[in-house]
């Protein structure tokens, strides 16, 4: 007898760049910048792989390099903005069966501390939400660097890759075949 186990994860991949809405002694709030920035993700379904992304986002990023614990972030996916560039499969990733952007219209990620590690890493803890479905995780966080740019401002980067189990979300795909899935954010 073979048995074949669905994998349930969603692993999360997000690259972030910033740019600044006001700064404070050194710190600053940034804006995520969609020039800069984009939330993607990657299927693997039977040996195919299959990708595709969320055009709207939005969110802020409080970052205090001198106490980076002081640091929190906050970001808002429209779920109904799904492209995988195949008008078929957006339907079904917003259908019922997966993310009913009809019910739950967004994907947001509230951090709730912020633990500076070793080699330029931080730990951000978060109330993380997807189909209705709040859950708090702790995410690796890689921090990028920052740059001044001449007639655009500052800019900090981030960079972070995680997974979850879709299913303890209520993000369940029952009429179709399970996957793994990368969701990223780069900027």
């Amino acid at each position: 007898m073979c048995f074949i186990k669905r994998i349930l994860s969603l692993a999360l991949t997000f690259s972030l760049a910033a740019a600044p809405a006001f700064a404070y002694d050194g710190a600053s709030t940034y804006e995520i910048s969609h020039l800069y920035s984009n939330v993607s993700f990657s299927i693997m379904k039977f040996f195919f792989k299959e990708e595709g992304g969320f055009r709207n986002y939005s969110g802020e990023i409080y970052y205090d390099p001198g106490h980076p614990e002081r640091s929190r972030v906050q970001m808002t996916v429209q779920a109904a903005s799904i492209d995988t560039r195949n008008e078929a499969r957006d339907r079904v990733l917003s259908s019922d069966d997966f993310f009913d952007v009809e019910h739950y219209p967004t994907l947001t990620f509230v951090s709730t501390s912020v633990t500076p590690k070793p080699g330029n890493m931080l730990d951000v803890a978060g109330d993380f939400t997807i189909h209705g479905v709040t859950k708090h995780i702790t995410i690796r966080v890689r921090f990028l660097g920052e740059k001044k740019m001449q007639g655009w401002g500052d800019f900090v980067g981030f960079d972070t890759e995680f997974t979850i189990d879709r299913t303890a979300f209520g993000v369940n795909g029952s009429h179709w075949g399970g996957g793994a899935a990368i969701l990223s954010r780069s900027n």
